[in-house]
């Protein structure tokens, strides 16, 4: 989000501030360490990333991230990376802590359908949903996004089929092995096309730019977008 979408950060900060959530960046919190002990096995490395964010986010009441493979690496840390009793505890009070975002207005704030409202860019279009694999099969998170979309005025929701169905971005996977992640995200554009949506809406960055990679390879007028940067 820092790095490739910042306006998406902007917006999750502006949503939450205009819904009464007081919001604070901490400064020393770096990499979730999702490439670093997931992607590359550097679990000594990973434990020093892990401990920093144990530090920068001890004091919140909750760790709110637009990005599941993020919110997932976090919740995480106790599985892989625990290997003293007391860095267990704090990996598990942090895994607690962390919420996607469409989990913590839903389920969370319990906003009212009233607070959904359209971006005039996407006034009009037909949206659909994908389900990236970290938010709905590591997270749980599936009918909160859902929720959300069809709440939206002026924004017509259709599901596609296979909307879990991996897009083919899966982090270093989609580097290594890029021609097998084409193919795996043709699977997932076909499932798009047949919805006739103008908008691709998701819940993680890394799937965003897995879709957008694919939409353009087809020359495409399909976009990709946040489900946050659909909110006015």
């Amino acid at each position: 989000t820092d790095y490739v979408f910042p306006e998406l950060g902007k917006k999750v900060i502006s949503f939450l501030t205009r819904n009464g959530v007081e919001v604070v960046v901490p400064r020393e919190q770096g990499c979730c360490g999702a490439p670093v002990f997931l992607g590359a096995g550097d679990f000594d490395t990973g434990r020093i990333m892990a401990d920093n964010t144990v530090r920068a986010f001890k004091d919140l009441e909750y760790v709110v991230v637009d990005c599941a493979t993020c919110g997932s690496a976090i919740k995480d840390y106790a599985k892989y990376l625990a290997d003293t009793p007391e860095r267990l505890e704090a990996y598990e009070e942090l895994g607690k802590k962390v919420v996607h975002i469409t989990a913590f207005l839903t389920d969370i704030l319990k906003l009212p359908p009233s607070a959904y409202q359209a971006v005039s860019e996407v006034k009009g279009k037909t949206v659909t949903w994908h389900d990236p694999c970290h938010l709905s099969r590591h997270m749980g998170v599936r009918e909160q996004p859902r929720r959300i979309l069809k709440s939206i005025p002026d924004v017509k929701f259709v599901e596609m089929a296979e909307a879990d169905r991996c897009c083919g971005m899966a982090g270093s996977f989609s580097l290594h092995f890029y021609d097998l992640s084409v193919k795996i995200g043709d699977k997932k554009l076909q499932s798009i096309l047949d919805t006739k949506a103008d908008i691709v809406v998701s819940g993680c960055p890394g799937c965003e730019i897995q879709l957008m990679d694919t939409i353009a390879r087809h020359k495409l007028p399909i976009k990709v977008m946040h489900i946050m940067e659909l909110l006015e």
